[in-house]
């Protein structure tokens, strides 16, 4: 039988070629740990090995020459006793459970407990315990110094290759997911999850979370503000902020099991791990951001550009709400002028439907309220607490300012709360300022128009305008009628009554004439006091009813009173007999109205046949 040295100096050569033929072996690994446990068997005939990773609070068991392990009693019993700091001993030969056991400690501070049971008449006395020991303890210190430079190899060379993936991408999302599959490369024991702040991304299933400021931990606050590595005992869970040079973008927290504590190499690896994906995500995000503020001015720009195009003030909001629903996607978007001489609001018609309801108003009332007196746009995520059961829960609000008079305001409201950025308020704030000049240009642009084919005081058309009209209604409609208008002895108004009521007289029988003929047609101040309707698409029995109307609603509504005298004349496109311009049209009319004040007058007359009749 070979004696107990001999198998000592078999077992220490063993140890030399378990080493040599793996420079890798790492205690984390089952297959390296179960080796060297059945070298232990083998070499110094014991009958069974365990060994134990010892913490603060547990044991855990590392391996076993035993394919059962067991039930958890040797863990609880090992935590229950204290070594202190003698590296083996020799037990109480009645423990039914081991022998010897033999105490190992790395410079990470972490504790092996190593415990042989032998079979019974085996010899192994004390003298032979340090020898095995400090062979183990050799071959161990050895093992834990290559396998923490093979981990430190392994960790940075994974550093070295996400950094290179950091600097040659720019997609925030891709960078945050390659953070969390390098920690699961690193770490696959570990628990760990990326707290974001002011990021609005799609994660699925991956560990990311909004950083909640109202129920994070203290030390993921702390990690945060301070921008520091902070650490929670109890919970055994580390926060590292994601730092750049301008701010902190989110903490990354990595939670361990209590038998994997935090060294100083893991932490050092952690921290530059987070602060290098913290450059990194700020790169990203910077350039998103320039990317964005590109593309805005861009828009800002083409949108500038279209607006001068002297649009119409329809063309301009038309155009103006198409660049907000592809910049913003709302739900609803409102337009809303002043009208200064009249004390009132203007939802123009390019507005959402939303405006026109009763829901809308209560968004109109309080959007005005606000910008009249603050006058300043507004930018809310939730206005539940300031409007009684909303529908639409996000809002901007800016309003239209030019020298500086506030001409109005647009708003765009989200049905859902917290839709709209910062950026997206800024961008809008920008579409309506490049818009104001456009919208007050292309209103007093409009009021130019309708002031050069208007007629001053009665607000008639202008002749002008009208010959316009009819000269095109004779070259693409099919029929039309004219009427020529004139107040009976207006010239006796003014005598009697002076030209100011005279003018007043005028105004009077202008509004009733719009009155009656309304959409039917167009009326225009002739020339003094005479004036004229041309009715589109409108036969000469109906024009002569209309004429008819008019004359007599003039003479029951006027004060003081006036009657009128009226010629009709109408055409038809391709009957011969009818007027075939606009010249003979007009003189047809106004040879009838000829007749009609030769004839009694506060009368309507038609041209028949080339004939001047008096209508019976």
């Amino acid at each position: 039988m070979t004696k107990l040295a001999d198998r000592l100096h078999i077992y220490k050569s063993k140890l030399f070629d378990l080493i040599h033929d793996d420079m890798s072996f790492n205690l984390q690994q089952t297959d390296n740990l179960q080796k060297w446990l059945r070298l232990i068997k083998e070499c110094l005939g014991f009958e069974k090995a365990f060994l134990y990773k010892c913490t603060k609070s547990e044991c855990f068991l590392q391996g076993s020459t035993e394919e059962q392990g067991n039930d958890g009693t040797l863990s609880r019993k090992i935590f229950e006793l204290s070594f202190g700091d003698t590296p083996y001993f020799m037990m109480d030969c009645r423990d039914p459970h081991f022998h010897f056991w033999f105490q190992f400690r790395n410079d990470m501070e972490e504790t092996y407990v190593l415990l042989i049971q032998h079979s019974d008449g085996q010899s192994f006395d004390e003298d032979c315990l340090s020898p095995f020991w400090k062979a183990s303890d050799q071959f161990l210190t050895l093992s834990w110094n290559v396998q923490k430079v093979y981990e430190e190899e392994r960790r940075y060379r994974e550093l070295f290759k996400v950094t290179e993936f950091f600097h040659s991408n720019r997609d925030v999302q891709t960078l945050l997911v390659q953070i969390i599959e390098t920690l699961g490369e690193v770490f696959p024991e570990d628990e760990f999850r990326l707290l974001l702040s002011n990021d609005r991304y799609d994660f699925g299933t991956l560990p990311i979370k909004s950083f909640d400021f109202e129920k994070a931990n203290p030390f993921a606050m702390q990690a945060f503000v301070n921008g520091s590595i902070e650490l929670d005992e109890d919970s055994q869970t580390l926060y590292a902020p994601l730092r750049g040079k301008q701010g902190i973008y989110g903490v990354l927290e990595v939670g361990t099991a209590s038998h994997l504590l935090f060294n100083e190499q893991k932490i050092e690896f952690i921290k530059l791990l987070a602060y290098t994906a913290g450059s990194a995500l700020e790169n990203a995000k910077l350039y998103e951001q320039s990317k964005r503020l590109i593309s805005d001015l861009q828009l800002i720009n083409e949108t500038s550009h279209q607006l001068n195009l002297k649009f119409r003030l329809s063309d301009t909001l038309q155009f103006l709400k198409k660049q907000i629903e592809r910049s913003f996607q709302p739900s609803a978007i409102g337009f809303v002028l002043n009208e200064p001489n009249k004390n009132k609001l203007v939802i123009l018609e390019q507005s959402s439907s939303l405006f026109f309801t009763k829901e809308g108003e209560q968004y109109i009332s309080y959007v005005n309220e606000r910008i009249n007196e603050e006058r300043d746009s507004i930018f809310l995520g939730d206005v539940s607490d300031r409007i009684g059961d909303p529908g639409y829960l996000s809002l901007m609000a800016v309003p239209m300012t030019q020298n500086e008079e506030l001409i109005g305001f647009c708003v765009v409201l989200h049905h859902d709360p917290y839709m709209f950025s910062f950026d997206m308020y800024k961008l809008l704030q920008s579409f309506i300022h490049h818009s104001a000049l456009a919208i007050t240009n292309a209103t007093l642009r409009e009021e130019l128009e309708h002031m050069v084919i208007t007629d001053h005081m009665t607000k008639l058309f202008a002749r002008h305008y009208l010959d316009e009209k009819m000269e095109s209604a004779m070259k693409e409609d099919d029929e039309g009628t004219l009427l020529l208008i004139d107040i009976d002895d207006f010239k006796a108004v003014n005598d009697n009554y002076g030209h100011q009521i005279g003018d007043e007289v005028l105004i009077q029988t202008a509004n009733l004439i719009k009155e009656v003929v309304g959409e039917s047609g167009s009326a225009a101040r002739w020339g003094g006091e005479e004036m004229a309707v041309y009715l589109p698409y409108v036969e000469r029995d109906e024009g002569y009813a209309i004429a008819k109307a008019i004359v007599e609603t003039v003479s029951c509504r006027t004060e003081p009173g006036v009657t009128l005298s009226c010629g009709l004349s109408s055409w038809v496109k391709g009957d011969e007999s009818c007027p075939s311009s606009v010249k003979e049209l007009v003189k047809k009319a106004d040879e009838a109205l000829y007749i009609a004040k030769n004839h009694g007058k506060n009368q309507v007359v038609e041209d028949l046949d080339a004939r001047l009749l008096i209508k019976p």
